[in-house]
Parts: C-alpha cells; sequence; structure tokens
C-alpha cells in the first residue's frame, strides 16, 4: 500500500476545495435570474396609486370572480356593476419566465363576463393581475392560477 504524505493529502484538499467552488460559481452563473420587472424604480414610484386601488377594489360591495375550470379563465364582474362602461387590461404574469407574459383587453360578454381559452398556456403557475376602470374610478385585482 502507498504512504501518501501529509502534504499531498493537504494539498489535495485545498484543490478539490477550489474545483468545488469553481463548480458553483459556473452553475450560479449559468442559472437564468430575472428581475420582476425591467422598470422596477418607476413602477416603484407609482405604489400609492396601486394602494388606492387596492383599497377602492376592497370597498366594493360585490367583488369580481376568477376561476380557473381547466379548459379557460372566467372573470366575473357583478350584475350590480354597469358592465357596459368597465375597461381595463388582464395582465398575465408568469414569475418563472417574463418573456411568456402578455395583457388582454377587457370584453365582457352580456352577463358581465370574460372567458379565455387556455389551451395555448404553459402549464405552471400564472399571476392575474386586472386594471379596470368604472364609473372614472381606478381598480385592480390579482389572483394566482395554477395551470395544470
Amino acid at each position: 500500500m502507498i504512504k501518501i504524505s501529509w502534504g499531498v493529502r493537504i494539498a489535495v484538499l485545498y484543490i478539490g476545495f477550489i474545483i468545488l467552488v469553481l463548480a458553483m460559481v459556473v452553475f450560479a452563473m449559468t442559472k437564468k435570474s430575472e428581475l420582476v420587472s425591467d422598470n422596477y424604480y418607476a413602477q416603484e414610484l407609482k405604489f400609492q396609486e396601486q394602494i388606492d386601488k387596492n383599497e377602492r377594489t376592497n370597498e366594493l360591495s360585490e367583488q369580481v370572480k376568477i376561476e380557473y375550470s381547466g379548459s379557460f379563465i372566467s372573470i366575473k364582474f357583478p350584475q350590480t356593476y354597469n358592465t357596459k362602461e368597465i375597461t381595463g387590461v388582464i395582465n398575465f404574469y408568469r414569475p418563472s419566465d417574463d418573456s411568456k407574459d402578455f395583457k388582454l383587453k377587457i370584453e365582457l360578454d352580456e352577463n358581465g363576463e370574460q372567458k379565455i381559452i387556455t389551451a395555448k398556456l404553459l402549464k405552471g403557475f400564472w399571476k392575474l393581475k386586472l386594471n379596470w376602470t368604472m364609473s372614472g374610478k381606478e381598480y385592480y385585482k390579482e389572483a394566482g392560477v395554477i395551470m395544470e
């Protein structure tokens, strides 16, 4: 059996440690990491407006319902709202890949409902952000949906 001196053992230990650290650095550098938004700081300045929209939404007597049924997402505005004057945008936000984000215009039917077919959406977590205007006031609602 070959006897290895303690100096060689320490050298092997240090070299192994350096290889491990370099491997971790290479792994971390190749991992894709994205900010929530490209213009994060500009959005931060508008945060008080967002808080006001949330408060107005919470004060409504009836809330907007967002439901996922497997083949489509249904967004239902209560019948008590004048749905003909509701305008706005639905943002589909994908936290894991911002290149998949997209927006849709709110287009309600006569029942105050909008159905969005989910066949072309990737499976996984989506965050829906509804921004709408009704009676001259802005509102906001957020909901998470897991596509299966």
